[in-house]
């Protein structure tokens, strides 16, 4: 290959294609393209992104940490697991550290920060639905991502963040395990998606810490309930879920699974 024809992989530094890599990895892991406890082949892996298998094996390695993948030795790399106990723990994490990351927000937030989560609604709002019906598409999902942390943007708490950020990764895996989607990827909104959201959106621009607090831990209760089965209830000092019913006689959800 010619100077100057090479392709725009080869053109970028290590670093930047074990990123990329990382990336995509990412995006097929926490949309269910990859099943939890499937091997990941690095020779083929590499052929498929068209990445070198050195910041390829920098990207596995950098999931592991993450926890969205695991290596076992003399095995290699494979998808983690989905385990209950442990995304039960993961959602009482993620309603104690957010929830603490929330009030802040509301408490330092300036008119940029109310500024910004109304334009984050808006934008989600847009996307939310097509002919009456809720489409997960990427669009949705980066929106949806980007709604939440622009509520919780201005705790002025860069190790909530990091935390916040590192539990929403981990909660968009297991989403992925049952998303209430037909093949098609679609079905008739029975709940109020926008409403839900919007709701959650005015208590925080009404700085109502306490209102905004209780719809986003109920908002991530209903999340649990959907991916793992039954019913649950919050309780309090600290926020955590409790088996309310059994999966079986907690009948249907009118939810849908992106909290």
């Amino acid at each position: 290959m010619a100077s100057g024809q090479r392709s725009s992989s080869e053109d970028k530094k290590p670093g930047s294609i074990a990123e990329l890599a990382y990336g995509l990895l990412y995006v097929d892991i926490t949309n269910g393209r990859m099943a939890p406890g499937q091997k990941l082949l690095p020779a083929e892996l590499s052929e498929k992104y068209s990445v070198g298998l050195s910041p390829l094996r920098d990207a596995l390695n950098r999931l592991c940490a993450n926890g969205l993948a695991v290596k076992r030795e003399q095995k290699g790399f494979f998808v983690a697991d989905i385990d209950e106990a442990e995304f039960l723990k993961i959602t009482d994490a993620r309603l104690v550290v957010e929830e603490a990351a929330l009030r802040l927000s509301i408490a330092k937030g300036d008119q940029r920060w109310e500024d910004s989560v109304v334009l984050a609604f808006h934008r989600l709002a847009k996307v939310a639905t097509v002919g009456g019906k809720f489409v997960l598409t990427p669009e949705w999902s980066t929106s949806h991502q980007e709604f939440h942390f622009s509520l919780i943007a201005a705790c002025d708490n860069e190790w909530l963040l990091s935390f916040c950020h590192k539990l929403y990764e981990q909660t968009t895996r297991y989403r992925a395990r049952r998303r209430l989607i037909s093949a098609k990827g679609s079905v008739p909104v029975q709940r109020n998606l926008v409403k839900a959201h919007r709701d959650i959106m005015e208590r925080c621009l009404a700085r109502d810490a306490d209102g905004a607090a209780d719809l986003l831990v109920n908002h991530y209760r209903r999340t649990f309930e959907l991916v793992m089965g039954g019913r649950y209830r919050v309780l309090d000092n600290p926020r955590r879920l409790v088996l309310e019913v059994e999966a079986g006689d907690a009948g249907p959800h009118l939810d849908l699974v992106e909290s």
